[in-house]
């Protein structure tokens, strides 16, 4: 089914429930009042001639009343999941989304910068799907970081497998943009479980437990007998509320690094639940549902934690936990439980956050495949410096606007150099290169019909700004971004390197000069990449470097004073200029 087609129909379906959700939602509203007003006219009648059932109409009134609130609870929040997901379809329909694009980066990063990997319009921004802060920086660490051979082909069939299934995606997206997973919340709850102690450990704390009731429940049994008289049991109230809070004093800490979290725990429980369910098929997908399963359901554990903190959460209505606290110990009986949940996942957690994490961001990757079925799986080439791809198109442009070119380099020491006009095509080809390039790393599709590529580093040296701060002019930033490019180089990592404009901020002999002896070091290296310039010389050295060498360039038409490219790359040289006309147009008198 094509994509379109399938957001069309889920919007459909998804309306149908909201509706379904929303008609309950008012019948449990007069459900809520029949039952509250039944109870008070029923008991007030059989009140008033003395019938001693009055009682239990009254009870059986607010029961079914109780009863009501929860339905109307769990109702409410399907109906907020539901248009959650109503939210999320419209977007993916659209093609848009509210997530945002910006993430946090090293400053000298090899090619984040240059190739929009973050910010407005840029490639974390179409492929990022994930709701919670783990899975966001999941997602960026893909993208920055390429994997290994094994590991982005383990990615690519996950991929694949959870591409036919988008209702899954969207339920587990739903799950979690209703309350999203923060870092912090992982750190606080990692925090806690690497504790060295924590209070009410000790075992002489089991007989405190279970022995105080006896003695409070026991003396309130006694208060209600007529056995003791009413100031005595007033006494020892206020004995049991001095006992029980100064108990509490040592669950405070605990508590502080623990509370508020419980919606997000919620969230966390109802999405690895999702995962656990699930049909795994491929090798990634199977391991990522271990971690959740074995040795125990993380599902079940953190739904446990969850009820734990929903219960001391109950000192929030003093109400209600003063009396519990003061005749049971309720503080106790809480750091009891969490204590044995502690010991029993005190390795589990973090795994259960990095998996959730990773399966958000395979989610996002698949949704990406799903959406452009046409755009291929590289494949993973076990040789070094191969890229080969097929009408190679740049991602973040529309499909009615883009334009394709086939392309390919192999081996080691091999430059493609790129000549052309101004804006005909040269920088957006180098990033069409390059952000493919990161795609396949991360372990996605690529914007073409067939690719096949090394496991590579792409490092880049095309936009450069100066900085005032640190009293660093354009040229000298640039040769900062060679120095490190040369030095990769020296080191024999695999890269794969753009360069656009060498030199550009000194003077044309000093540029040239810099140009060719920058070329033919990074050959000696064993260097791959592309080079696009503006100096026509520099492609003399395909015939100076002959196999090592190869000369590519964009064309410009003109008819009169228009100028029409049509963002082809053709094998040779540019021979046309438009840089004049432009300058034309800008006023400059030539």
């Amino acid at each position: 089914m094509k994509a379109m087609d399938y957001y069309a129909q889920k919007l459909e379906a998804t309306a149908g429930l909201l509706a379904q959700a929303r008609r309950r939602r008012s019948a449990l509203a007069w459900a809520r009042a029949i039952a509250i007003l039944t109870a008070l006219v029923t008991g007030y009648m059989a009140y008033q001639y003395q019938e001693p059932w009055w009682v239990l109409v009254v009870v059986a009134g607010l029961a079914a009343f109780g009863r009501a609130i929860i339905l109307d609870v769990n109702n409410n929040a399907r109906i907020r999941r539901l248009e959650g997901l109503e939210t999320l379809v419209k977007q993916e329909q659209d093609g848009v989304t509210d997530l945002s694009g910006d993430m946090p980066y090293e400053e000298d990063h090899p090619y984040a910068y240059d190739l929009d990997i973050f910010g407005k319009g840029s490639l974390y921004k179409m492929v990022n799907r994930c709701h919670s802060e783990p899975g966001r920086l999941k997602m960026a660490h893909w993208l920055l970081h390429p994997a290994d051979r094994e590991t982005i082909r383990a990615r690519q069939e996950a991929v694949k497998e959870l591409g036919t299934d988008p209702d899954g995606i969207f339920d587990l997206a739903a799950l979690c943009r209703e309350t999203p997973l923060k870092i912090q919340t992982a750190e606080r709850i990692s925090r806690w479980l690497r504790r060295g102690h924590t209070p009410f450990q000790e075992k002489y704390w089991t007989w405190v437990r279970w022995g105080y009731p006896v003695v409070t429940l026991g003396l309130l049994g006694f208060y209600i007998g007529g056995m003791i008289p009413a100031a005595v049991f007033g006494f020892c109230c206020v004995v049991f509320l001095g006992v029980s809070s100064s108990l509490s004093k040592r669950v405070i800490e605990p508590y502080i690094v623990l509370s508020g979290i419980v919606g997000e725990i919620g969230s966390l429980s109802e999405g690895v639940s999702l995962m656990e369910k699930r049909a795994a098929k491929t090798i990634l997908t199977k391991r990522l549902q271990e971690n959740l399963t074995t040795p125990k359901s993380a599902a079940h554990e953190i739904k446990q934690l969850d009820r734990l903190l929903h219960r001391f959460d109950y000192r929030l209505s003093p109400l209600i936990f003063l009396p519990l606290n003061a005749f049971l110990l309720w503080d106790l009986w809480q750091m009891h439980g969490l204590n044995q949940w502690r010991e029993r996942n005190r390795e589990g957690v973090e795994r259960w956050v990095e998996t959730l994490a990773e399966m958000e961001a395979l989610g996002s990757l698949a949704l990406l495949h799903f959406n452009h079925p046409e755009w291929c799986f590289p494949e993973i080439d076990a040789e070094q410096n191969v890229f080969e791809a097929t009408a190679l198109g740049h991602p973040l442009i529309q499909a009615e606007k883009r334009v394709t070119n086939d392309f390919k380099t192999q081996g080691a020491g091999q430059l493609e150099l790129i000549t052309g006009s101004n804006m005909a095509g040269k920088s957006t080809f180098l990033r069409t290169v390059g952000i493919n390039m990161v795609m396949a790393m991360a372990g996605g599709p690529v914007c073409a019909t067939q690719t096949r590529v090394s496991t590579v580093l792409v490092v880049s040296s095309m936009r450069i700004a100066d900085n005032l701060e640190d009293s660093t002019s354009t040229f000298y930033a640039e040769l900062k971004k060679l120095r490190s490019i040369i030095d990769r180089v020296k080191r024999k990592e695999q890269v794969f390197i753009l360069l656009d404009e060498i030199l550009r901020g000194t003077n044309s002999r000093d540029r040239l000069a810099g140009s060719r002896a920058l070329v033919r070091q990074l050959i000696r290296g064993g260097a791959a990449g592309i080079v696009a310039t503006h100096d026509l010389e520099l492609a003399q050295m395909e015939t100076e470097l002959p196999g090592h060498v190869h000369n590519y360039y964009f064309d410009v038409q003109f008819e009169g004073t228009e100028l029409h490219f049509d963002y082809t790359l053709r094998k040779g040289v540019c021979t046309t200029r438009n840089a004049e006309v432009l300058m034309r147009r800008i006023g400059i008198e030539m």
